[in-house]
């Protein structure tokens, strides 16, 4: 078997990512090279990630979503604003003014289960910061000659998948304004911790039901922890549902460790289906700038302090020694 060597990607690659046009400065590397090795990965990574930003979608906007007509407002909705895409459109537009200034570049990592929409609500989100997006798992296909993740697992196994996916994480991590989708299972291993909390860590949290749901509907085939062992003709949803419990009953703790938990449920018309891609963004944008803003509030209370008995503080004064050079002399304060 052998041994690819991927060259590092120069600074401005991410620049083509998903959804923000943005100079190569502004994406430069922030760490000293890291080298990117992969078995039987035949390509440059250069090529690769500069793929994954070429078949970024068209621009997505929050008010491209909008409410059915005619449909009610739903009695107590924590979030009414969400049911009016008008009004979430500027209310957007007011928690990221706030907080690009303070952001400041920082990379933001989605995780979450499978079917939490990790990759569609980052793309809204980097359009939204003007960041470049990545997809992991995308990123891993264009790797391999754009073979779907299922056939991957299936022929090279899942711990290649997992060693190709810390790779990837690691490549991306020296660089600055981007949105990075992982896999499902990347928080398993402590090393892409490591690089992840570079950034903000933010954990798409959704109910199991809802999660079934959503994979049952796009097909449990394309999805390899779920497709293996499933019993011919059997509830899909239920397949599902029975083995999204043990994975997030396993992998619970790792989330715990984000940054942010951001929940995916949806109320009123949106109670099956969860809420909407631009709801989830901005429940995203909130939460971060709420720990953005508490961290800088932080940082300003421990420069605010003062010298009890300042006053009875030695000072220095220079005096001549006997030796005619300099030395110091401490006398009270006056």
């Amino acid at each position: 078997m052998s041994m690819s060597t991927l060259q590092r990607p120069v600074a401005g690659v991410a620049a083509a990512g998903q959804g923000a046009q943005r100079s190569s400065a502004a994406l430069r590397p922030v760490a000293s090279p890291v080298p990117f090795t992969a078995h039987r990965a035949n390509f440059s990574s250069k090529r690769v990630l500069h793929q994954a930003g070429r078949v970024a979608p068209s621009r997505v906007v929050v008010r491209a979503e909008k409410a059915p007509e005619g449909v009610a407002r739903t009695p107590g909705h924590p979030y009414p604003w969400e049911e009016d895409f008008d009004l979430l459109g500027d209310k957007v537009k007011e928690v990221t003014d706030q907080l690009l200034p303070d952001l400041r570049g920082c990379n933001i990592w989605l995780v979450g289960m499978m079917g939490s929409g990790k990759s569609t609500v980052g793309k809204m989100l980097a359009n939204t910061l003007k960041y470049a997006f990545f997809d992991t798992d995308s990123v891993i296909e264009l790797a391999h000659d754009k073979r779907p993740v299922s056939q991957i697992f299936a022929e090279e196994g899942q711990d290649y998948f997992r060693q190709c996916e810390s790779q990837i994480i690691k490549e991306l991590s020296p660089y600055r304004n981007l949105v990075i989708s992982t896999g499902g299972g990347a928080v398993l291993k402590p090393q892409n911790w490591g690089y992840m909390q570079l950034g903000i860590v933010a954990w798409l949290h959704g109910d199991t039901e809802l999660l079934a749901r959503r994979v049952a509907k796009d097909g449990i085939e394309k999805r390899p922890l779920l497709a293996a062992d499933a019993p011919e003709g059997a509830d899909m949803e239920q397949v599902a549902k029975a083995k999204l419990d043990t994975l997030l009953e396993d992998r619970r703790k790792y989330y715990e460790n984000a940054d942010v938990v951001v929940t995916l449920e949806g109320y009123g018309q949106d109670l099956e289906a969860g809420a909407p891609t631009a709801a989830v963004m901005y429940r995203l944008l909130t939460a971060i700038n709420d720990k953005v803003q508490a961290k800088k509030r932080e940082q300003a209370e421990r420069m605010n302090f003062t010298i009890e008995g300042a006053e009875q503080l030695r000072t220095m004064r220079t005096m001549e020694s006997p030796a005619g050079g300099p030395q110091a002399d401490a006398s009270q304060s006056p």
